[in-house]
């Protein structure tokens, strides 16, 4: 038996952004090829990790992994 639970969070446009460009960088980082891949990725993306206030991603993380 599958068991479906489903998720409604209110985000703001700032949070909306750091889901987007975490969904897509992992995307990149580790489905593009190899470890200089890599390399050349995190460079790419470090103006975006540079931009990003941290404490509001780890914020947000908690928001999704705690909403019921």
């Amino acid at each position: 038996m599958t068991v479906v639970t489903n998720h409604h969070i209110v985000i703001t446009d700032e949070e909306q952004n750091m889901i987007v460009n975490a969904l897509a960088f992992f995307s990149e980082f580790f489905y593009s090829g190899g470890k200089k891949w890599r390399k050349l990725t995190a460079e790419e993306w470090q103006d975006v990790a540079d931009d990003t206030d941290l404490n509001a991603a780890d914020n947000l993380a908690t928001k999704i992994a705690t909403s019921n």
